[in-house]
Protein backbone atom coordinates (compact mmCIF):
# COMPACT_ATOMS: atom_id res chain seq x y z
CA UNK A 1 0.00 0.00 0.00
CA UNK A 2 2.81 2.40 0.87
CA UNK A 3 4.55 1.67 -2.46
CA UNK A 4 1.30 2.35 -4.35
CA UNK A 5 0.83 5.67 -2.55
CA UNK A 6 4.43 6.69 -3.28
CA UNK A 7 3.86 5.81 -6.93
CA UNK A 8 0.74 8.00 -7.01
CA UNK A 9 2.72 10.89 -5.54
CA UNK A 10 5.50 10.57 -8.12
CA UNK A 11 2.94 10.39 -10.91
CA UNK A 12 1.25 13.58 -9.68
CA UNK A 13 4.60 15.39 -9.58
CA UNK A 14 5.36 14.26 -13.15
CA UNK A 15 1.98 15.46 -14.43
CA UNK A 16 2.42 18.84 -12.73
CA UNK A 17 5.84 19.19 -14.34
CA UNK A 18 4.44 18.38 -17.78
CA UNK A 19 1.62 20.90 -17.35
CA UNK A 20 4.05 23.61 -16.28
CA UNK A 21 6.09 23.08 -19.45
CA UNK A 22 3.03 23.83 -21.60
CA UNK A 23 2.35 27.14 -19.87
CA UNK A 24 -0.89 29.09 -19.51
CA UNK A 25 -3.02 30.29 -22.41
CA UNK A 26 -2.30 33.73 -23.85
CA UNK A 27 -5.99 34.43 -24.56
CA UNK A 28 -6.83 36.85 -21.79
CA UNK A 29 -10.32 38.31 -21.31
CA UNK A 30 -11.84 35.32 -23.09
CA UNK A 31 -13.75 33.41 -20.37
CA UNK A 32 -17.19 34.01 -18.93
CA UNK A 33 -17.55 33.12 -15.25
CA UNK A 34 -20.82 31.80 -13.84
CA UNK A 35 -21.50 32.15 -10.12
CA UNK A 36 -24.73 30.78 -8.63
CA UNK A 37 -25.77 32.70 -5.54
CA UNK A 38 -28.34 31.75 -2.92
CA UNK A 39 -28.20 33.91 0.24
CA UNK A 40 -24.51 34.77 -0.19
CA UNK A 41 -24.59 38.22 1.40
CA UNK A 42 -21.57 37.74 3.73
CA UNK A 43 -19.05 36.80 1.04
CA UNK A 44 -20.48 37.66 -2.39
CA UNK A 45 -18.98 41.10 -2.93
CA UNK A 46 -15.40 40.10 -2.15
CA UNK A 47 -15.62 37.00 -4.35
CA UNK A 48 -17.05 38.89 -7.33
CA UNK A 49 -14.48 41.69 -7.08
CA UNK A 50 -11.67 39.13 -7.12
CA UNK A 51 -13.11 37.46 -10.22
CA UNK A 52 -13.46 40.77 -12.02
CA UNK A 53 -9.76 41.46 -11.42
CA UNK A 54 -8.74 38.21 -13.13
CA UNK A 55 -6.97 38.83 -16.46
CA UNK A 56 -8.73 35.87 -18.16
CA UNK A 57 -12.26 36.98 -17.28
CA UNK A 58 -14.40 38.63 -19.94
CA UNK A 59 -17.59 38.83 -17.89
CA UNK A 60 -18.96 37.49 -14.62
CA UNK A 61 -22.54 36.20 -14.71
CA UNK A 62 -24.00 35.93 -11.22
CA UNK A 63 -27.33 34.11 -10.93
CA UNK A 64 -29.33 35.11 -7.88
CA UNK A 65 -31.29 31.91 -7.20
CA UNK A 66 -34.21 33.40 -5.25
CA UNK A 67 -32.14 34.77 -2.36
CA UNK A 68 -33.99 36.22 0.62
CA UNK A 69 -31.08 38.25 2.04
CA UNK A 70 -29.28 41.28 0.51
CA UNK A 71 -27.74 39.32 -2.37
CA UNK A 72 -29.85 41.15 -5.01
CA UNK A 73 -28.95 44.57 -3.55
CA UNK A 74 -25.24 43.77 -3.58
CA UNK A 75 -25.49 42.60 -7.18
CA UNK A 76 -27.35 45.74 -8.29
CA UNK A 77 -24.73 48.00 -6.70
CA UNK A 78 -21.82 46.10 -8.21
CA UNK A 79 -23.47 46.08 -11.65
CA UNK A 80 -23.67 49.87 -11.51
CA UNK A 81 -19.97 49.96 -10.66
CA UNK A 82 -18.69 47.45 -13.22
CA UNK A 83 -21.13 48.00 -16.07
CA UNK A 84 -21.40 45.23 -18.63
CA UNK A 85 -18.57 43.16 -17.12
CA UNK A 86 -20.92 41.98 -14.38
CA UNK A 87 -24.27 40.51 -15.38
CA UNK A 88 -26.91 39.91 -12.70
CA UNK A 89 -29.55 37.30 -13.43
CA UNK A 90 -32.41 37.20 -10.91
CA UNK A 91 -34.71 34.16 -10.80
CA UNK A 92 -37.01 32.23 -8.54
CA UNK A 93 -35.29 29.45 -6.62
CA UNK A 94 -34.68 26.40 -8.79
CA UNK A 95 -31.65 24.79 -7.18
CA UNK A 96 -27.99 25.08 -8.09
CA UNK A 97 -28.21 23.09 -11.33
CA UNK A 98 -31.01 25.30 -12.67
CA UNK A 99 -29.14 28.46 -11.65
CA UNK A 100 -25.98 27.32 -13.43
CA UNK A 101 -27.85 26.52 -16.65
CA UNK A 102 -29.60 29.89 -16.59
CA UNK A 103 -26.15 31.45 -16.36
CA UNK A 104 -24.93 29.37 -19.31
CA UNK A 105 -27.80 30.79 -21.39
CA UNK A 106 -26.36 34.26 -20.84
CA UNK A 107 -22.77 33.30 -21.73
CA UNK A 108 -21.25 34.68 -24.93
CA UNK A 109 -17.68 33.35 -24.55
CA UNK A 110 -16.58 30.01 -26.03
CA UNK A 111 -15.45 28.85 -22.60
CA UNK A 112 -17.07 29.24 -19.18
CA UNK A 113 -15.56 28.91 -15.73
CA UNK A 114 -17.83 27.84 -12.88
CA UNK A 115 -17.20 28.62 -9.25
CA UNK A 116 -19.09 29.25 -6.01
CA UNK A 117 -19.91 32.52 -4.32
CA UNK A 118 -17.87 31.63 -1.23
CA UNK A 119 -14.72 30.81 -3.22
CA UNK A 120 -11.66 33.01 -3.63
CA UNK A 121 -10.18 32.67 -7.12
CA UNK A 122 -6.70 34.28 -7.23
CA UNK A 123 -6.18 36.73 -10.10
CA UNK A 124 -3.16 34.81 -11.42
CA UNK A 125 -2.47 32.38 -14.29
CA UNK A 126 -4.61 29.58 -12.81
CA UNK A 127 -7.48 30.06 -15.25
CA UNK A 128 -4.91 30.29 -18.01
CA UNK A 129 -3.69 26.76 -17.30
CA UNK A 130 -7.28 25.49 -17.41
CA UNK A 131 -7.92 27.32 -20.66
CA UNK A 132 -4.75 25.84 -22.13
CA UNK A 133 -6.11 22.32 -21.49
CA UNK A 134 -9.29 23.20 -23.40
CA UNK A 135 -7.27 24.68 -26.25
CA UNK A 136 -5.34 21.40 -26.47
CA UNK A 137 -8.39 19.18 -26.89
CA UNK A 138 -10.13 18.85 -23.53
CA UNK A 139 -13.89 19.46 -23.29
CA UNK A 140 -13.87 20.14 -19.55
CA UNK A 141 -11.09 20.64 -17.03
CA UNK A 142 -11.04 20.70 -13.25
CA UNK A 143 -8.83 22.68 -10.93
CA UNK A 144 -8.04 22.16 -7.26
CA UNK A 145 -10.37 23.38 -4.49
CA UNK A 146 -8.12 24.06 -1.51
CA UNK A 147 -9.21 25.83 1.70
CA UNK A 148 -9.76 29.48 2.55
CA UNK A 149 -8.16 29.82 5.98
CA UNK A 150 -8.80 33.54 6.39
CA UNK A 151 -10.53 33.85 9.76
CA UNK A 152 -10.95 30.07 9.92
CA UNK A 153 -11.21 28.02 13.09
CA UNK A 154 -9.74 24.66 14.09
CA UNK A 155 -11.73 22.37 11.77
CA UNK A 156 -10.83 24.22 8.54
CA UNK A 157 -7.15 24.10 9.51
CA UNK A 158 -7.34 20.35 10.12
CA UNK A 159 -9.12 19.89 6.78
CA UNK A 160 -6.48 21.97 4.99
CA UNK A 161 -3.62 19.78 6.19
CA UNK A 162 -4.31 17.10 3.58
CA UNK A 163 -7.04 18.42 1.27
CA UNK A 164 -5.12 20.06 -1.59
CA UNK A 165 -2.26 17.52 -1.96
CA UNK A 166 -4.61 14.54 -1.74
CA UNK A 167 -6.98 15.98 -4.36
CA UNK A 168 -4.05 16.51 -6.72
CA UNK A 169 -2.70 13.00 -6.14
CA UNK A 170 -6.04 11.18 -6.42
CA UNK A 171 -7.42 12.99 -9.45
CA UNK A 172 -4.14 12.82 -11.34
CA UNK A 173 -3.99 9.09 -10.73
CA UNK A 174 -7.63 8.71 -11.81
CA UNK A 175 -7.00 10.65 -15.01
CA UNK A 176 -4.01 8.51 -15.98
CA UNK A 177 -5.60 5.11 -15.20
CA UNK A 178 -9.30 5.81 -15.70
CA UNK A 179 -9.03 8.37 -18.49
CA UNK A 180 -10.66 11.19 -16.51
CA UNK A 181 -10.63 12.71 -13.02
CA UNK A 182 -13.36 11.53 -10.66
CA UNK A 183 -15.09 14.94 -10.73
CA UNK A 184 -14.92 18.40 -12.25
CA UNK A 185 -15.64 20.38 -9.09
CA UNK A 186 -18.36 23.02 -9.11
CA UNK A 187 -15.96 25.26 -7.19
CA UNK A 188 -13.33 25.15 -9.93
CA UNK A 189 -14.36 23.85 -13.34
CA UNK A 190 -13.98 25.15 -16.89
CA UNK A 191 -16.01 23.89 -19.84
CA UNK A 192 -16.53 24.50 -23.51
CA UNK A 193 -19.78 26.45 -23.56
CA UNK A 194 -21.22 24.28 -26.32
CA UNK A 195 -20.67 21.16 -24.21
CA UNK A 196 -22.67 22.57 -21.29
CA UNK A 197 -25.47 23.61 -23.61
CA UNK A 198 -25.73 20.06 -24.90
CA UNK A 199 -25.19 18.16 -21.63
CA UNK A 200 -25.95 20.57 -18.84
CA UNK A 201 -26.43 20.46 -15.10
CA UNK A 202 -29.60 19.17 -13.53
CA UNK A 203 -31.04 19.10 -10.02
CA UNK A 204 -31.82 15.38 -10.01
CA UNK A 205 -29.06 14.98 -7.38
CA UNK A 206 -27.58 17.29 -4.75
CA UNK A 207 -24.14 16.78 -6.32
CA UNK A 208 -24.81 18.26 -9.74
CA UNK A 209 -21.09 18.60 -10.52
CA UNK A 210 -20.43 14.88 -9.98
CA UNK A 211 -23.53 13.94 -11.98
CA UNK A 212 -22.45 16.11 -14.93
CA UNK A 213 -18.85 14.86 -14.80
CA UNK A 214 -19.98 11.25 -15.09
CA UNK A 215 -22.51 12.17 -17.81
CA UNK A 216 -19.72 13.69 -19.90
CA UNK A 217 -17.51 10.62 -19.39
CA UNK A 218 -20.39 8.35 -20.44
CA UNK A 219 -20.86 10.41 -23.62
CA UNK A 220 -17.23 10.23 -24.66
CA UNK A 221 -16.07 13.75 -23.79
CA UNK A 222 -12.49 14.37 -22.76
CA UNK A 223 -12.13 15.49 -19.12
CA UNK A 224 -8.82 16.69 -17.77
CA UNK A 225 -7.32 17.81 -14.46
CA UNK A 226 -4.80 20.55 -13.80
CA UNK A 227 -3.01 21.12 -10.52
CA UNK A 228 -1.95 24.61 -11.58
CA UNK A 229 -5.29 26.27 -10.81
CA UNK A 230 -5.97 26.35 -7.08
CA UNK A 231 -9.02 28.11 -5.61
CA UNK A 232 -10.02 28.63 -1.99
CA UNK A 233 -13.60 27.80 -0.91
CA UNK A 234 -14.69 28.48 2.63
CA UNK A 235 -14.63 25.50 4.98
CA UNK A 236 -17.12 24.61 7.70
CA UNK A 237 -16.28 25.77 11.22
CA UNK A 238 -18.62 23.44 13.11
CA UNK A 239 -19.10 19.69 13.26
CA UNK A 240 -22.82 20.16 12.50
CA UNK A 241 -22.06 21.98 9.25
CA UNK A 242 -19.44 19.40 8.30
CA UNK A 243 -21.93 16.59 8.95
CA UNK A 244 -24.50 18.23 6.63
CA UNK A 245 -21.95 18.90 3.89
CA UNK A 246 -20.38 15.44 3.94
CA UNK A 247 -23.84 13.85 4.09
CA UNK A 248 -24.72 15.63 0.85
CA UNK A 249 -21.47 14.51 -0.79
CA UNK A 250 -21.64 10.89 0.38
CA UNK A 251 -25.32 10.29 -0.39
CA UNK A 252 -25.00 12.14 -3.69
CA UNK A 253 -22.07 9.92 -4.62
CA UNK A 254 -24.13 6.83 -3.78
CA UNK A 255 -27.07 8.07 -5.86
CA UNK A 256 -24.77 8.84 -8.80
CA UNK A 257 -23.51 5.26 -8.68
CA UNK A 258 -27.13 4.19 -9.26
CA UNK A 259 -27.72 6.74 -12.01
CA UNK A 260 -24.49 5.89 -13.83
CA UNK A 261 -24.22 2.18 -13.14
CA UNK A 262 -23.28 1.65 -16.79
CA UNK A 263 -19.93 3.27 -15.99
CA UNK A 264 -19.08 0.93 -13.12
CA UNK A 265 -17.45 -1.75 -15.29
CA UNK A 266 -15.83 0.73 -17.66
CA UNK A 267 -12.20 1.78 -17.44
CA UNK A 268 -13.35 4.92 -15.65
CA UNK A 269 -15.48 2.96 -13.18
CA UNK A 270 -12.84 0.34 -12.41
CA UNK A 271 -10.14 2.92 -11.76
CA UNK A 272 -12.18 5.83 -10.35
CA UNK A 273 -15.68 5.05 -9.09
CA UNK A 274 -15.06 1.54 -7.79
CA UNK A 275 -11.82 2.03 -5.84
CA UNK A 276 -13.13 5.06 -3.93
CA UNK A 277 -16.19 3.09 -2.84
CA UNK A 278 -14.21 -0.06 -2.00
CA UNK A 279 -11.72 1.91 0.10
CA UNK A 280 -14.62 3.13 2.24
CA UNK A 281 -16.07 -0.38 2.57
CA UNK A 282 -12.72 -1.88 3.56
CA UNK A 283 -12.01 0.99 5.91
CA UNK A 284 -15.33 0.63 7.74
CA UNK A 285 -14.92 -3.14 8.09
CA UNK A 286 -11.31 -2.81 9.26
CA UNK A 287 -12.07 -0.18 11.89
CA UNK A 288 -15.12 -2.01 13.21
CA UNK A 289 -13.30 -5.38 13.40
CA UNK A 290 -10.20 -3.93 15.08
CA UNK A 291 -12.13 -1.83 17.57
CA UNK A 292 -14.42 -4.74 18.47
CA UNK A 293 -11.36 -6.95 19.01
CA UNK A 294 -9.83 -4.46 21.43
CA UNK A 295 -13.08 -4.06 23.38
CA UNK A 296 -13.58 -7.85 23.65
CA UNK A 297 -9.97 -8.22 24.74
CA UNK A 298 -10.57 -5.70 27.49
CA UNK A 299 -8.12 -3.20 26.05
CA UNK A 300 -10.25 -0.29 24.75
CA UNK A 301 -7.33 2.09 25.38
CA UNK A 302 -5.59 0.47 22.40
CA UNK A 303 -8.15 2.09 20.07
CA UNK A 304 -6.07 5.29 20.18
CA UNK A 305 -3.20 3.38 18.57
CA UNK A 306 -5.56 2.18 15.85
CA UNK A 307 -6.57 5.77 15.16
CA UNK A 308 -2.99 7.03 14.97
CA UNK A 309 -0.71 4.24 13.69
CA UNK A 310 2.85 5.37 13.00
CA UNK A 311 2.51 4.93 9.24
CA UNK A 312 -0.56 7.23 9.22
CA UNK A 313 1.21 9.87 11.29
CA UNK A 314 4.27 9.76 9.03
CA UNK A 315 2.32 10.00 5.76
CA UNK A 316 -0.07 12.76 6.79
CA UNK A 317 2.75 14.74 8.41
CA UNK A 318 4.61 14.69 5.10
CA UNK A 319 1.45 15.82 3.32
CA UNK A 320 0.89 18.43 6.03
CA UNK A 321 4.33 19.89 5.37
CA UNK A 322 3.35 20.47 1.72
CA UNK A 323 0.10 22.14 2.78
CA UNK A 324 1.85 24.22 5.42
CA UNK A 325 4.29 25.58 2.85
CA UNK A 326 1.49 26.33 0.39
CA UNK A 327 -0.67 28.12 2.97
CA UNK A 328 2.34 29.65 4.79
CA UNK A 329 0.79 28.32 8.00
CA UNK A 330 3.10 25.91 9.78
CA UNK A 331 0.61 25.02 12.50
CA UNK A 332 -0.83 22.66 9.88
CA UNK A 333 2.06 20.24 10.41
CA UNK A 334 1.20 19.16 13.99
CA UNK A 335 -2.51 19.20 13.09
CA UNK A 336 -2.11 16.81 10.17
CA UNK A 337 -2.68 13.54 12.03
CA UNK A 338 -6.03 14.90 13.29
CA UNK A 339 -7.30 14.66 9.71
CA UNK A 340 -8.37 11.15 10.74
CA UNK A 341 -11.49 12.97 11.99
CA UNK A 342 -12.62 13.41 8.38
CA UNK A 343 -11.95 9.77 7.58
CA UNK A 344 -14.11 8.66 10.51
CA UNK A 345 -16.75 11.26 9.60
CA UNK A 346 -17.01 9.96 6.03
CA UNK A 347 -17.18 6.34 7.21
CA UNK A 348 -19.90 7.16 9.74
CA UNK A 349 -22.02 8.97 7.15
CA UNK A 350 -21.65 6.07 4.72
CA UNK A 351 -22.96 3.71 7.40
CA UNK A 352 -25.82 5.98 8.52
CA UNK A 353 -26.93 7.44 5.17
CA UNK A 354 -24.77 6.28 2.25
CA UNK A 355 -25.83 2.65 1.95
CA UNK A 356 -29.48 3.70 2.18
CA UNK A 357 -28.95 6.23 -0.60
CA UNK A 358 -27.28 3.58 -2.74
CA UNK A 359 -30.26 1.26 -2.29
CA UNK A 360 -33.15 3.74 -2.48
CA UNK A 361 -31.73 6.56 -4.60
CA UNK A 362 -33.12 9.13 -2.16
CA UNK A 363 -31.15 12.09 -0.81
CA UNK A 364 -31.71 14.37 2.20
CA UNK A 365 -32.72 18.00 1.73
CA UNK A 366 -29.79 20.16 0.69
CA UNK A 367 -28.45 22.05 3.72
CA UNK A 368 -26.45 25.20 3.13
CA UNK A 369 -23.32 25.60 5.29
CA UNK A 370 -22.84 28.85 7.19
CA UNK A 371 -21.18 31.57 5.11
CA UNK A 372 -18.55 33.96 6.48
CA UNK A 373 -17.39 37.39 5.41
CA UNK A 374 -13.74 36.39 5.19
CA UNK A 375 -12.54 36.56 1.59
CA UNK A 376 -8.85 36.94 0.80
CA UNK A 377 -8.07 39.98 -1.38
Amino acid sequence: MEILFLGMCLLAVLMLWRASRRGPSKNIESVDVIVPAYNEEPCLEGSLRNLLRNPYVQRVICVNDGSTDRTSEILARLCDEYGGRLVAVNQSNTGKGGALMNGVRHATAAHVFLTDADTYVPPDDGLGYMLSELEHGADAVGGIPSSNLSGAGLLPNIRATVKMPMIIIRRTFQQVLGGAPFIISGACGMFKTEVLRKHGFSDRTKVEDLDLSWTLVANGYKLRQTGRCVVYPQECNTVADEWKRWRRWVVGYAVCMRLHRGLLLSRFGIFSIGPMFLVVVMGVLTYVANWATQVVAGEPHMIILLLFPLIWVAVVTAIGIISAIHHRRFVLIPLASLAVFYVILAYAIWVVYGISGLITGREPVRDKPTRYGHVVE
